[in-house]
C-alpha cells in the first residue's frame, strides 16, 4: 500500500512538474474555435484529410511565428520563447525553415505566455493560485491553393511541484521554456500522425 502511494504521489508530482493541458482560449488568432475537438496529442485539433492527401507533401514548412499578444516578462523574453519554439518543432524532423520546396506550411502564434508567481505558488499552487501558462496556436495551410489543412490550440500551465521548484528561485521561467518544448513535442506527434498516415492511405 505505501509502494503505491509512493508512485502515485510521483506520478502526480511529475504531471505538475511537466504542465498540464488546461482548455485553450479563444484569442482571435484561429478564425474557427468550434470545429476543434481534441487530438491524440493536442488539447484541441482539427484536421482536413482530404486536402492533406491532395497536396501530396508529409514536409512541413516552418512560417511565421506571432507574437503580439504577448511581452517579455521577469526572466523570460518573446526572443526566448520564439528560438525555443523554433528549435523544439525543428528537431521533431516534420517541420523545418529548410523545406522550401514543400506547399505546406506551417504558421504559429504564442499567444498567452504567463511566468506566474513564485510566492502564490509556494503557498496556495495546489489551489491554482500563480501558475506558469503558456498558450500556442497554429494553422497548416496549402499555399499552392489556399486551403486550411489544420489548425490547433494547446494551453498548458504548470505548479512547479506545486511551489516545490520554487523554493531555490523563481522557476517561472524554466516552467515556461519546458511547456514550450512540450506543446512543441505534442504538435510534432500531432502532425506527423496525421499527414503521414494520410499520405499513405
Amino acid at each position: 500500500m505505501k509502494h503505491l502511494l509512493r508512485t502515485i504521489t510521483i506520478g502526480i508530482a511529475i504531471a505538475l512538474a511537466a504542465g498540464c493541458a488546461s482548455t485553450p482560449t479563444t484569442s482571435g488568432y484561429l478564425r474557427d474555435y468550434s470545429r476543434l475537438q481534441p487530438g491524440q496529442y493536442l488539447e484541441k485539433y482539427w484536421a482536413d484529410k482530404t486536402h492533406i492527401k491532395q497536396s501530396g507533401s508529409p514536409a512541413i514548412l516552418l512560417g511565421e511565428i506571432s507574437v503580439d499578444n504577448i511581452s517579455d516578462q521577469k526572466g523570460i523574453t518573446v526572443a526566448g520563447c520564439v528560438a525555443i519554439l523554433k528549435s523544439s518543432l525543428e528537431d521533431g524532423g516534420i517541420v523545418s525553415s529548410d523545406y522550401q520546396d514543400t506547399p505546406v506550411r506551417l504558421d504559429l502564434a504564442i499567444t498567452y505566455m504567463d511566468p506566474g508567481s513564485a510566492a502564490k505558488r509556494v503557498w496556495a499552487g495546489e489551489l491554482g493560485a500563480g501558475h506558469a501558462q503558456v498558450q500556442i496556436e497554429g494553422r497548416v495551410t496549402d499555399t499552392t491553393s489556399g486551403n486550411v489543412l489544420a489548425t490547433f490550440a494547446e494551453r498548458r500551465r504548470s505548479s512547479g511541484y506545486i511551489g516545490i521548484k520554487d523554493i531555490g528561485g523563481d522557476s517561472g521561467p524554466s516552467l515556461i521554456k519546458q511547456m514550450i518544448t512540450l506543446i512543441s513535442g505534442d504538435v510534432t506527434n500531432e502532425l506527423r500522425q496525421t499527414f503521414s498516415q494520410t499520405q499513405v492511405q
